[in-house]
């Protein structure tokens, strides 16, 4: 949760601000009307803000003073205003504050909190640079380290490869077209062989004003392309909006490989994702263990008490497997009342242990349905995982949780 210092004179466009920052999240907001407000705020040392959105005309500070306080106190600072003015716009840059919103419509309350929400998020977003000019190269990444991305920085293609096969955070790479082993054309070709663009964002950068290194850089995959010499706020806005567009691929994505009642994966994703993370575990030598689950009498739950109550189980159900999977393993409901858990675990003895302790736990919660309290046992089977051969552990832990239902249920077998 970010804590958000919000310096404004105006309670209308303070209210509106405050709505837009619950709407887009939990945010912790620390309000001041005037310089000498955020002044104590600042001072009190009780908890520093993540973030500064602050008016740039106060009635102790008409002339941007708050900008100067925010950005002594090491604060990223946002600033708007109700008059554009490009001088004045370019000395809050020169300032090094992150953005300069003008409040003259209500999309300026818009693009506030989509600028909030980005900045949130940068931190965990690799961007990566490629370009063999130092100097530019450095500009790029300061530009880009004061909006809080996490920036790589490469001098060849070759050096940018190897970073992003090594990094896995990098979602967007910036390329200029002339480098000295070979130009981003061959970069680009390289890259998309690999990584489509719902996965990674490609931007051709060109110090030259050519249409033809434009035309062919998009023809070639690339998700952009900018002139070096562009403003900051376009170059900004550019990276912003194509992130924007992988974000909505990653959550299009991620609901087609979540089960619609519980949220847990799905089938898909345990055949998909599912196996990949099996085969990195083996790689690193990492025992991995399936649990495949079932819920004990199950039909009888709907039959006397309601599909409403099952689906509370099923819930119930999936916020343990949640809590059991959270750290080091993953969730899925395969169909029905039938979810199996993947683990990480050293050895049989601590997986039996880790899966027994949920079986007790989950034994002793209450399903809560129309003000009656049932309670839901499951029957068990673990197998190990051996290298990515998932449908193999689901085949055996299938024959030790038919050894559970046989043995009297509520139990967990193994080998």
């Amino acid at each position: 949760m970010q804590t958000i210092l919000l310096v404004e004179d105006a309670s209308f466009f303070e209210k509106a601000a405050l709505k837009k920052l619950t709407e887009i999240g939990e945010h912790q907001v620390l309000v001041a009307r005037d310089y000498a407000e955020a002044k104590d705020i600042l001072a009190s040392n009780a908890q520093r803000p993540d973030l500064a959105l602050v008016d740039l005309t106060l009635p102790d500070a008409p002339d941007g003073e708050i900008v100067d306080l925010c950005i002594g106190h090491d604060i990223p600072t946002v600033v708007f205003t109700s008059r554009f003015e490009p001088r004045l716009r370019a000395a809050m840059r020169q300032k090094g504050v992150l953005d300069y919103v003008v409040k003259d419509s209500p999309s300026s309350l818009e693009y506030l909190g989509e600028l909030v929400q980005r900045l949130g998020r940068n931190p965990s977003i690799g961007v990566l640079v490629i370009d063999d000019a130092s100097v530019e190269r450095a500009i790029l990444a300061e530009t880009l380290s004061r909006h809080r991305y996490k920036v790589y920085q490469a001098r060849s293609s070759h050096e940018g490869l190897d970073l992003l096969a090594n990094n896995l955070d990098i979602k967007l790479v910036l390329v200029d077209y002339f480098m000295p082993d070979e130009d981003g054309f061959a970069f680009l070709k390289t890259v998309r062989r690999k990584y489509g663009r719902e996965k990674l964002a490609v931007l051709g950068m060109s110090g030259l004003e050519d249409t033809e290194n434009r035309i062919r850089f998009l023809k070639y995959g690339a998700s952009d392309f900018l002139q070096k010499s562009c403003p900051p706020e376009e170059l900004l806005l550019r990276i912003s909006q194509n992130l924007d567009v992988i974000d909505r691929f990653a959550t299009l994505s991620d609901r087609s490989l979540r089960d619609t009642l519980t949220g847990l994966y799905n089938r898909r994703y345990l055949f998909g994702e599912g196996v990949r993370r099996c085969e990195v575990a083996a790689q690193q030598q990492q025992p991995v263990w399936l649990a495949l689950i079932d819920v004990d009498e199950f039909k009888s739950i709907n039959d006397s008490r309601g599909h409403g109550a099952g689906d509370e189980a099923l819930l119930l159900l999936a916020s343990e497997l949640n809590r059991l999977t959270v750290e080091n393993g993953f969730a899925v409901r395969i169909g029905g009342d039938e979810f199996c858990a993947v683990v990480g675990s050293s050895s049989e003895a601590e997986a039996r242990g880790l899966i027994e302790r949920f079986r007790v736990q989950l034994q002793n919660r209450d399903v809560i349905r129309d003000d009656q309290n049932f309670r839901i046992t499951v029957s068990i089977g673990l197998a190990r995982v051996h290298g990515s051969d998932v449908s193999e552990a689901l085949r055996i832990a299938d024959t030790y949780l038919y050894s559970a239902k046989s043995a009297g249920r509520n139990r967990l077998v193994a080998s």
